[in-house]
């Protein structure tokens, strides 16, 4: 009874495990070994699913460049249908359709891809020419008035009393 402390629900676990052991000193030595790895393995078995999924996402499996080779290349209608048609079992009509339509958008993309400033050039206004002129004629004016210059400048429209 002195191996029997603790809660009620304690004892009474203890008293079903010492019955399904036996009385037999060997094989309670025997058992208590296997009961101890049995708990070692079910604390292993018992991890939450997130850990897991956290796991995964933060070391996930990656290849290097070297790795991988992809090359694009036209569709293969044939294989394309027998596989989603007799393997998958997709509509024959809609695979046939949507094939014509992959193979149309393929040939329409097959130059190479534009430049993202291409879609924003700048196009020169109209009044460009007569604002580039008149930018210098202020400059050139501001110049001279600048050379000649013994005028005192203003601070500002604040004057002091």
């Amino acid at each position: 009874e002195k191996e029997l402390e603790g809660t009620d629900e304690e004892v009474a676990e203890k008293k079903r495990e010492k019955e399904l052991e036996g009385t037999d000193e060997e094989d309670n030595k025997d058992n208590k070994g296997d009961s101890q790895e049995q708990t070692k393995n079910t604390d292993e078995k018992l991890v939450p699913i997130y850990v897991e999924a956290r796991r995964l996402f933060n070391f996930h499996e990656v290849l290097t460049k070297d790795e991988i080779d992809l090359k694009w290349l036209d569709c293969k209608p044939a294989e394309l249908t027998k596989f989603l048609v007799e393997k998958c079992g997709f509509n024959a009509d809609r695979v046939k359709s949507s094939i014509e339509r992959l193979q149309k958008a393929h040939k329409s993309s097959s130059k190479p891809q534009m430049r993202m400033d291409s879609f924003f050039a700048m196009k020169p206004s109209a009044n460009a020419g007569k604002l580039a002129a008149k930018r210098k004629a202020t400059a050139l004016e501001a110049k001279k008035k600048g050379k000649g210059g013994s005028a005192k400048k203003s601070k500002g429209s604040f004057k002091k009393r």
